[in-house]
Order: structure tokens, then C-alpha cells, then sequence
């Protein structure tokens, strides 16, 4: 049977729910601009009511309520929406990376301008044409020297900052390994944090809005799987090795040599994220750029020293050798070497003009006749730019073969671009998405706390009733007639 004081009980109940959810919507108004803040709201329910017999129901008793209790804290958090943000933040993390990359490349080769790889190539070109017109002009062939040196400065430019992006990528990438490594370590120990406060049977969600701010910063780093473990803990695999196992948290590292990445030693492969574009862009898109423009080199210095070495090419001194001795042997000297070697190049990083022709420019072979006025060989030398050669999977100029490098990171580079963008809408789009439910809004807040505050009153204004009817029944009953 309910207590006299009964109606005071359930007028302190729900001023107390009252002011919790007060409380809450203040808490909610000042952490209005805090990042990674998730909304809360004070979830009521109504407590356990009384049995209360009635005259006429015999043994069988009604339920007379006590009033409001607060059920739990909660946060107001979609799991669907955080994994649509982090699938996204991922696509976001590694097109940021392909554009970064991919736009150095395009940086260094610096096309179209005058002092790009195809301005170089066409003035070693004209140096040619200029010496057939002259090939007893030393100031001609001194040119040809010039251009040509200039021509191997530029490969030896692209090369040496090819290698400077490529340890660029390998420090970001150790530097991205460690904030991730120290994310996860946080994560781990915010997980023993809330683990302890669960057990108790409270909600740490401000804890939790931590976590999974630190998650969200991961998933722009590598595509990530995040689970719920018990006591509301999260586990978190990264290419089906643990990242976060419950309190624990495991080192993600690179082995530089082979351009692995490992979880505790255990090889992992990455789909997207911000690691996955810098290995893929350190393994695949620098190699694979490389390769191109080291078969470019290769080709065109053999097509060169083909021609410059040629049984019947002849430079000055082969000239004046043979008015001496018919019979003397051609020098064939080859235009461009490997550096520190004679060997043909290999690479853009060791092409360089023949040390024996930067010292005499009499080694430059412009003639097939015995004829300082012959200048056969140099025309076969700027014939050469229209030539079809072969590369290993097109028959083309040197020229045209370069265009084609240049257009493929072109092409690269706007695909990277777009997809960037796209990924970053999206990104915004589900971030938009998840704050229409999880964000503070301050017009909903004000309103609940009118509301609120209108049923504190209203609670405020019952207990002062009850008190009026005890004060009735405790002063007044028993005085009739006094």
C-alpha cells in the first residue's frame, strides 16, 4: 500500500529526471563546437510501480506507479553512419596520396615549358641540324656539347628528384606508422578505461566519443574493420591481423627493402588508406615511371652511339688521321656513356656526354667522308628525331615516345584528381549524415531545455500541492469543531 508520503516521492522522482536532463542539454550546449562530441540525451522510464490492493479485486492487487528514473545516459550514435565515414575517409586518404605523388612527378617533369625534358630534346635535335650546316664550326659543335650536356643534366635531374620523392615517401611512411601506432595505443587504454566503467554499470560516453575520434583518424590511414568486444571494448583488424585486441594494441611496421608492411611480423596487404597509396605509389607508380623513362634513355643513347660509332663515321681527328695514314684506324668513340664507365647507359641518373668529347670537340664524329666539309653523319644524327625506333611495347620516335610518358601521368594525375574530389564529397556527405543524427543542434537543445525546464516547474508546482494536502492532514484533521 503506498505510503502518506507517496506523491511526494514521485514529485522529487521527476524533478530529479528534470534536472538530469537539464544537465544533459546543458552539457550537450557547451560541447556544441567540441570535435568528435557525440549528442546525449537521458533516456526515462517510468519506475517500479506499487502493489495496491483494491476493495473490490479481492487478493489481486493493481500497480500504482512511483513516478520517473533516469534508465541510462546514451549516446545518440548510428554504427551504420561511423562506417560509412571511415569506408570513405579511407578512399580519401589514399587518392590524397596518388594526387600528392603523381603531381610531384608531373612537377618534375615540368611540361610543357623551356626548361622541360621535350625543350632539351628539341635543341639537341637543332644543335644537329646546326652542325650539318657547319661541321668544321667549332662554335657549332660546342653546342652540340652544350645541348647534349644539358640534355643529361635534365635525365640526371629527373632521376635524382625521382629518388627524393621516393625517400620523401619512405619517411612519411615510417612517420604515418607511428601516429598510427600511437593512436592505437590510446585506443587500447581507452578501451581499459571503459571496460572498468561498464563493469560498474555506467556509460562513459565522453570516453567513447574519444575512441571513436581516434578511430575515425585511423580509417583516413588504412582501411580498417572495427568490431565490439565485450564490456564495450572495440577490436580493430587491419588485413586480417589485429590492430586493437581488446586492451592490447600491436605495431603496424615497413620493411623498406621489400616495400612491406607487417602487423607484429605478420605481413598484411592494404586496399586503401593512406598508407596503401604511399606503398602503392613508392612500389608501383615511381618504378613503373622510372622504368619508361630509363627505356627512354637506354633506347636513345644506343640510337645516338649507333650512329656516332658507326664503321663509317668519322670525327676531325679520324679525318686528319687518315691524310697522314690511309689505312688508320676510325676512333668510334660513343657520344653518350655511363657515368665513371664507356660503357652505354642504363638509366636518366647515369647518362652523361663522353668524357673524351667534353675535352676535345674534335671527337664529335659529323662526317662519313674524308672531308672536315662532309657533314653526312651529323644529318643522320637529326635525322634521327623523326625515326621510328623500337621500345618494348611500341615502335615510335624518341620524341613521340616521351609525349606518350608525359600524356600517362597526365591522364594519371587527372583520374587521382577527380577521384580525390569524389571521395571527398562523399566524405562530407556521410559526415553530413552522421551529424543530423549525432551533432549538437543548439535550436533542438533550446527547445528541449524550455521544455525541460516547464516540466520542472510543473514537478516543482505538484510537490507544493502534496504539500498542502499533508499539511491538511496532519494540522487540521482532528480540529472540527475548535
Amino acid at each position: 500500500m503506498a505510503s502518506t508520503f507517496h506523491g511526494l516521492e514521485i514529485g522529487k522522482r521527476a524533478i530529479f529526471y528534470q534536472q538530469t536532463a537539464l544537465s544533459i542539454t546543458g552539457h550537450n550546449i557547451a560541447n556544441v563546437n567540441t570535435e568528435g562530441y557525440t549528442r546525449q540525451q537521458a533516456v526515462a522510464s517510468a519506475s517500479n510501480p506499487l502493489s495496491y490492493p483494491g476493495l473490490n479485486m479481492g487478493t489481486s492487487p493493481m500497480q500504482l506507479g512511483t513516478g520517473v528514473e533516469t534508465k541510462e545516459i546514451s549516446r545518440i550514435r548510428d554504427s551504420f553512419l561511423d562506417g560509412q565515414v571511415r569506408s570513405q575517409n579511407e578512399q580519401l586518404g589514399y587518392w590524397n596520396v596518388k594526387h600528392e605523388t603523381l603531381a610531384k612527378i608531373e612537377q618534375t617533369l615540368n611540361e610543357p615549358s623551356d626548361s622541360g625534358l621535350q625543350a632539351s630534346l628539341d635543341r639537341f635535335w637543332q644543335s644537329w641540324e646546326d652542325l650539318s650546316k657547319e661541321p668544321d664550326s667549332f662554335a657549332a659543335r660546342a653546342v652540340v656539347v652544350s645541348n647534349a650536356t644539358a640534355l643529361a643534366d635534365r635525365f640526371n635531374q629527373i632521376s635524382n628528384s625521382i629518388d627524393t620523392i621516393s625517400t620523401d615517401l619512405k619517411s612519411q611512411i615510417s612517420a604515418k606508422m607511428m601516429d598510427m601506432n600511437n593512436i592505437t595505443k590510446q585506443i587500447s587504454e581507452l578501451n581499459t578505461q571503459i571496460a572498468k566503467i561498464t563493469a560498474t554499470g555506467q556509460q562513459p560516453n565522453d570516453l567513447m566519443d574519444q575512441r571513436d575520434l581516434l578511430i575515425d583518424r585511423i580509417s583516413k590511414m588504412a582501411d580498417i574493420q572495427v568490431k565490439p568486444a565485450d564490456n564495450g571494448m572495440v577490436d580493430i583488424t587491419i588485413g586480417q591481423q589485429y590492430l586493437v585486441d581488446g586492451a592490447e594494441n600491436k605495431a603496424i611496421s615497413f620493411d623498406a627493402g621489400s616495400s612491406q608492411l607487417s602487423v607484429d611480423g605478420q605481413p598484411i596487404s592494404l586496399a586503401s588508406g593512406e598508407l596503401a597509396g604511399m606503398v602503392e605509389s613508392l612500389t608501383v607508380d615511381i618504378p613503373s615511371f622510372m622504368a619508361k623513362i630509363n627505356e627512354l634513355v637506354q633506347v636513345f643513347s644506343k640510337e645516338v652511339n649507333d650512329i656516332h660509332t658507326d664503321a663509317n663515321a668519322m670525327n676531325l681527328d679520324d679525318i686528319q688521321n687518315r691524310k697522314n695514314d690511309p689505312d688508320a684506324a676510325l676512333e668510334r668513340i660513343p657520344f653518350f656513356v655511363k657515368k665513371d664507365t664507356s660503357d652505354n647507359p642504363t638509366g636518366a641518373g647515369d647518362l652523361t656526354v663522353n668524357p673524351l668529347i667534353l675535352s676535345s670537340l674534335n671527337k664529335i664524329a659529323a662526317a662519313r667522308e674524308e672531308s672536315v666539309g662532309d657533314a653526312q653523319n651529323a644529318n643522320r644524327l637529326n635525322d634521327l628525331k623523326f625515326k621510328n625506333v623500337t621500345f618494348s611495347n611500341q615502335t615510335t620516335t624518341v620524341n613521340n615516345f616521351y609525349r606518350t610518358i608525359i600524356g600517362e601521368i597526365g591522364v594519371q594525375t587527372k583520374e587521382a584528381i577527380q577521384m580525390e574530389s569524389n571521395a571527398d564529397i562523399l566524405v562530407q556527405q556521410a559526415e553530413n549524415q552522421r551529424q543530423s543524427v549525432s551533432g549538437v543542434s543548439i535550436d533542438e537543445e533550446m527547445t528541449n531545455m524550455v521544455r525541460f525546464q516547464q516540466s520542472y516547474n510543473a514537478a516543482s508546482r505538484y510537490i507544493s500541492v502534496m504539500d498542502e494536502v499533508l499539511d491538511k492532514l496532519i494540522n487540521s484533521t482532528g480540529r472540527v469543531g475548535i
